[in-house]
C-alpha cells in the first residue's frame, strides 16, 4: 500500500510539496482585492462621465 505523498511508480519516493496554503491564500486575497478595486474605480469613472457633460466630449 502506498503511503501519503508517494507516487505510484516509486512507492518509497515522495512527491515534492507545492506552495504553502498560506501563500496561495494570500495571493488569492490580493487578486480578489485588486479586482474589486478595479471594478469600483471603473464604476466611479463611468458615473463621473455620466454626471459631467464636459467629460462626454473629452475626445473632441
Amino acid at each position: 500500500m502506498e503511503g501519503p505523498g508517494s507516487n505510484g511508480s516509486c512507492p518509497g519516493c515522495r512527491l515534492e510539496e507545492g506552495p504553502s496554503v498560506r501563500a496561495a491564500t494570500a495571493l488569492a486575497a490580493v487578486l480578489i482585492f485588486t479586482i474589486v478595486v478595479d471594478v469600483l474605480g471603473n464604476a466611479l469613472v463611468i458615473l463621473s462621465v455620466l454626471r459631467n457633460k464636459k467629460l462626454r466630449n473629452a475626445g473632441e
